[in-house]
């Protein structure tokens, strides 16, 4: 069986590489191609694409930095993981360079591809 805390460590890790280049490409990556992202105060993004351009429109306003640690971490069955996380966001606009600093929690579901990669299936956060 799989070791649910190394999967959602591994998935911070590649989350935090992602948005700390501000590499949407790279991120969008890191959700299966049916994935549901639903961002604090917004609507739903469908698919890689959908959320691909909702992450570039955040790094066209600012540059941002995470550090991403995992919290939790729960097997459902061998192809689903429920994580938890949490991140440090760092941004510094580009417009005038305010720099803004806040916390996040963050929720996956991650379905095992058959590739044998995990996936993110839905992501939810909120700032703390």
């Amino acid at each position: 069986m799989t070791d649910p805390m190394k999967v959602v460590e591994k998935l911070c890790v590649n989350y935090q590489t992602a948005v700390s280049n501000n590499d949407s490409d790279g991120y969008s990556k890191l959700f299966a191609e049916d994935a549901i992202r639903i961002p604090p105060g917004s609507e739903p993004e469908h698919g890689p694409d959908e959320i691909k351009q909702g992450e570039q429109r955040d790094y066209d306003i600012a540059r941002w930095t995470v550090r991403s640690r995992a919290l939790d971490a729960l097997q459902i069955n061998d192809d689903w993981i429920l994580g938890i996380g949490e991140g440090d966001v760092t941004t510094v606009a580009h417009a005038d360079g305010a720099t803004k600093s806040f916390r996040v929690n963050k929720i996956w579901l991650l379905q095992k591809q058959p590739s044998g990669h995990w996936l993110i299936k839905r992501q939810m956060w909120n700032l703390k």
